[in-house]
């Protein structure tokens, strides 16, 4: 009985934040109790994460948060009684007991108090209960807290502003984070008083005057004045005291390499701003190649301009972004007294311009032209990259890769091999005649990328095999905002050479003809897979992205694109090779024949569109709900019935529909099987793809083998359709009336293993509603129960 009485110790914060009552007198040995477990109770406001990042107290880790699993601590004292090599080795892989320290539990007490007086709960209570009933030197630590009302911001008032103009100041207002602008120039609102919320305010309007002129302004310039206006309410005064606005004044620049060998040289960078020409002077010193004029494609601002740091940040953010420079600062000289013009200094620091790299690499490929859902392959490559190779941070790359993959399942074995090579020059600005579009447009940064590459593959399990393709790209990429970015293709040329291997007709080609009775069509087909093909495309794509790329557990990627495509070969041949008549086809090169071609070159004219949405939320630190939205539509033009197949849509697979492999679903209901209910390969691929995926993501084990363990469970749906002009069978056509019946619908769960630089993940889907089987939901056993392997997420 006395040990239970003396097992609760209570430690309790109140208001005035000094009254701690620790109870040493009455605490238990320290060096022999453990805290097993840390709780928080009460009307909480905030969540569980957030408050343990104010305490310092923690509980041994627990396997699946079950009482007791405490699987690391087991491995601690495992080891440790082993003893030798082996035994420390398992021992520093576990955890060793928490201790129990009645002072970090005091401290944790008035941090907690401390936080949620600063976020309005000025009466908030906090107490700690430290239970050593439990038995076996164990204890939990439960923090009760009872919050109090809470206090709100009633009235803000900003003081100081009169310099400012009225429309400044009330661009300064509208931005405010603290209420709503009022007609008295006051901002009125129930905003819940926050103490970082007033800090953030503060650097709002920081920044807000130091973009209008206001160039030395400091956080001391800027104070909240806190008046109690009721019990639950205050009324804050922002005083601003204004100093003297600035202009920028004179700009001068200092370049150093890496050469030790270059002396310095004077130059001189002419810039022209509408009717206004001004130069900037510096020098060169340890670099033969760099060209100073890169400032005058990077800078923002010209002297004479009222002193806006934003405009600095733009133009340090494009010098960082040229790629030549490992430091760049713009220095602020400060002026005297009487001066209202600030000079600023151009200090920047150039990196070796050549650079050579080996590397490997795993991969998982997808696409129109993978073999296998769980086709996973390593590489080899080598690059040489001059990052400064005309002189204005032109950077030129050159690339070649070798790759081979294999199915996991190891039912083929090795399945692909490929071979490429590629070049890409690299320009930090637009080039000629796009150049004037960055300043029309206000664009955040801008590029140029020129590009060709060569590529040879084999596909093994598809029995196709590429001879060669040959890759021509000029590309514009126009950043708008930090997450707003276009891609202007103005030119995508491609020129293939695909052929098939011995069994591809038995394995494939001949279900798919099969379905086909116009022998014309039938040839069509054919000519997709064996003869040489040329291709461009003028595509446009607009892309919005927020989100961490690798975690993807917060923020979005919104991406739309429209291409047109196959009309400049349909120009040559209708204009230049035979004026006045439409081959259908160029004339080939001879190296670019196949075994069963005649060396020309085919082209389908066509249209394509894409949008593809994807969204992530927090719904906790341990939880993410996920999805994502794909509407596909491609349309041939001219007298072509089909798109070229790499321009297809096709579904199912590891990241697409998961409870059917690789292009396995779709066309539609069609089927190229002999089995009932089996569809086959669709190597046909489809005009029109409507797909969505829903998944929940929660991670249940943190930190086991150095990785985040979590589940998934998720939902599918989706499929492609043939176009109305495709030769394809009927069954595969996208009709409006009932295309919702075609709609493959795929569920499962699925297992995520990730590390900081890698994620591996393992799903298991089944087929609820299939297109072959309408009318037959969830069928019985797990023959239809298919495996997915992936790197990365899903979506």
């Amino acid at each position: 009985m006395l040990r239970a009485l003396l097992g609760l110790i209570v430690l309790v914060g109140g208001l005035s934040g000094t009254s701690v009552a620790r109870a040493q007198d009455n605490a238990p040995d320290q060096r022999t109790y453990r805290v097993a477990h840390v709780r928080y109770q009460g009307d909480l406001v905030f969540s569980k994460e957030q408050l343990q990042l104010r305490t310092r107290t923690r509980g041994n880790r627990r396997l699946l948060d079950i009482p007791g699993a405490n699987w690391w601590l087991w491995l601690y004292r495992f080891g440790d009684g082993m003893g030798g090599r082996l035994g420390r080795g398992i021992r520093a892989s576990g955890e060793p007991p928490a201790p129990l320290d009645t002072t970090v539990v005091a401290a944790d007490v008035e941090r907690l108090r401390l936080f949620y007086n600063q976020e309005g709960f000025r009466r908030a209570a906090i107490e700690a209960i430290i239970d050593t009933t439990r038995g076996r030197q164990k204890t939990h630590v439960v923090f009760r807290i009872d919050p109090g009302p809470p206090t709100f911001i009633r009235e803000v008032r900003y003081e100081g502003l009169e310099p400012l103009e009225p429309s400044v100041q009330r661009d300064l207002r509208d931005g405010a984070l603290l209420g709503t602008p009022s007609s008295s120039g006051f901002l009125r609102g129930t905003t819940r008083y926050s103490e970082p919320l007033l800090l953030e305010e503060g650097r709002r309007i920081l920044d807000f005057l130091r973009d209008h002129g206001y160039a030395v302004i400091t956080r001391d310039s800027i104070h909240a004045v806190v008046i109690p206006a009721k019990p639950d309410s205050f009324d804050v005064v922002m005083d601003i005291r204004l100093d003297r606005r600035y202009r920028f004044g004179d700009l001068t620049f200092a370049v150093s390499g890496p050469q030790d060998d270059v002396g310095g040289r004077l130059d001189t960078v002419m810039v022209s701003r509408g009717d206004t020409t001004f130069a900037i002077p510096g020098g060169v010193v340890g670099d033969s190649r760099i060209d100073p004029n890169v400032l005058r494609r990077t800078l923002q601002f010209a002297p004479g301009q009222w002193y806006d740091q934003s405009l600095v940040s733009a133009t340090k953010r494009r010098l960082d972004a040229v790629g030549v420079f490992a430091f760049t600062e713009l220095r602020m000289v400060r002026p005297d007294s009487a001066s209202t013009v600030i000079p600023l200094r151009f200090d920047l620091q150039t990196r070796d311009r050549h650079r050579i790299q080996v590397e490997t690499f795993m991969l998982q490929r997808s696409g129109g032209f993978a073999d296998s859902d769980n086709e996973i392959g390593t590489g080899l490559g080598l690059s040489y990259s001059n990052l400064n190779v005309l002189g204005g941070g032109e950077a030129f790359r050159l690339r070649t890769t070798g790759t081979i993959a294999a199915d996991l399942g190891l039912q083929k074995g090795f399945t692909s091999s490929q071979w490429d090579v590629s070049g890409t020059l690299s320009f930090p600005y637009l080039t000629w005649p796009f150049g004037r579009l960055d300043r029309a447009l206000g664009l955040y940064d801008a590029r140029t990328r020129l590009s060709v590459s060569f590529l040879a593959a084999r596909r093994d399990a598809l029995r196709l095999v590429l001879r060669g393709r040959g890759n021509l790209g000029y590309r514009l990429e126009l950043r708008h905002s930090p997450t707003l970015t276009s891609f202007v293709d103005i030119l995508d040329l491609s020129v293939s050479n695909p052929d098939t291997l011995e069994g591809f007709g038995e394995i494939f080609l001949d279900d798919v003809l099969a379905s086909i009775r116009d022998p014309v069509q039938q040839g069509q087909i054919v000519e997709d897979y064996t003869q040489p093909q040329v291709n461009n495309a003028l595509r446009y794509t607009l892309r919005s992205g927020r989100v961490d790329p690798f975690r993807r557990d917060d923020g979005h990627t919104y991406e739309a694109a429209v291409e047109v495509g196959g009309n400049l070969p349909y120009l040559l041949d209708r204009y230049i090779f035979d004026p006045g008549t439409i081959e259908g086809s160029l004339p080939g090169l001879p190296f670019f024949g196949g075994s069963t071609s005649d060396d020309r070159l085919i082209y389908r004219q066509y249209v394509r569109g894409l949008v593809d949405l994807r969204r992530y939320h927090t719904l906790n630190p341990r939880r993410v709900l996920a999805w994502k939205a794909v509407v596909g539509l491609a349309q041939p033009l001219g007298a072509a019935d089909v798109v070229p197949f790499d321009r297809r849509f096709y579904s199912g697979g590891a990241s697409s529909v998961r409870a059917w492999r690789l292009r396995e679903l779709g066309p539609g209901g069609a089927s190229f099987s002999d089995s009932v209910g089996v569809g086959g390969t669709n190597i046909l691929g489809g005009e029109i793809k409507l797909e969505a995926s829903l998944e929940h993501r929660q991670v249940l084990i943190r930190g086991l083998f150095e990785a985040d363990w979590s589940i998934a469970t998720f939902v599918d749906i989706g499929n492609v359709w043939s176009g109305p002009r495709n030769p394809g069978p009927s069954a595969g056509r996208f009709r409006l009336d009932q295309f919702y019946r075609d709609l493959g619908v795929g569920s499962g769960i699925g297992i995520r293993l990730g590390w900081d630089y890698l994620i591996v993940r393992l799903d298991f889907a089944f087929k609820v509603h299939d297109p072959l089987r309408r009318g037959e939901f969830m069928p019985d056993g797990l023959s239809d129960l298919v495996a997915q392997f992936g790197i990365g997420h899903t979506f």
